[in-house]
């Protein structure tokens, strides 16, 4: 029984230890958190102080900035008079008060209806006649007819055919780097 005891009380103190240091553990890692917390605070402070420094020098600069304006630049904001004649001409761009719409009715008048016209006669022509077949096109109606299927050789053949060879004129070369005999002050880069 001595035996068992030992092993339960050994159990015991581990089960004490393991908690200890769960409980340690996850104070250190509060802290780590709260430490981060810190720093990303102290940079984002660090940032904003460079920020307002930089208002600060640039409102300090502001009176001098005016005193070169008012003796060397003299730039102003532009007034009316260098766009419009008068002020008339500036109250013409007001917009006119807005008036209501007219009063438009969903139900038009009836439009009579009027029968379709014979539609036009269709026209059918072919890029490369038939040599077989000599007469002419003729004008064909509405009505449907079959299309023909020409014979799958025949159009393999033509698909096949090389395309005709055209005359080019010969390109010119230019080359990359410039005649000896040209000037060192027409060279790019100073003549390097």
């Amino acid at each position: 029984m001595r035996h068992y005891a030992g092993s339960a009380m050994m159990l015991l103190v581990t089960t004490a230890v393991i908690v200890g240091s769960y409980t340690v553990n996850l104070k250190v890692s509060a802290e780590r958190a709260q430490v981060e917390k810190l720093r990303r605070t102290l940079v984002a402070d660090a940032r904003n102080i460079r920020n307002l420094e930089a208002e600060l020098r640039t409102r300090a600069r502001l009176p001098e900035m005016q005193r070169w304006n008012d003796n060397v630049l003299m730039m102003s904001a532009p007034a009316a008079g260098q766009y419009l004649r008068s002020p008339v001409q500036l109250a013409g761009f007001v917009p006119l008060p807005a008036a209501e719409a007219p009063v438009r009715n969903a139900v038009t008048a009836p439009v009579p209806a009027t029968a379709p016209s014979v539609a036009a006669p269709i026209v059918r022509a072919a890029y490369r006649p038939d040599p077989a077949r000599a007469e002419p096109a003729r004008t064909q109606t509405a009505r449907a007819e079959p299309a023909r299927v020409e014979p799958a050789a025949r159009l393999v053949a033509a698909a096949w055919r090389p395309a005709p060879v055209r005359a080019t004129q010969p390109l010119v070369v230019i080359p990359d780097a410039p005649p000896a005999h040209t000037p060192v002050d027409l060279l790019q880069d100073g003549g390097q």
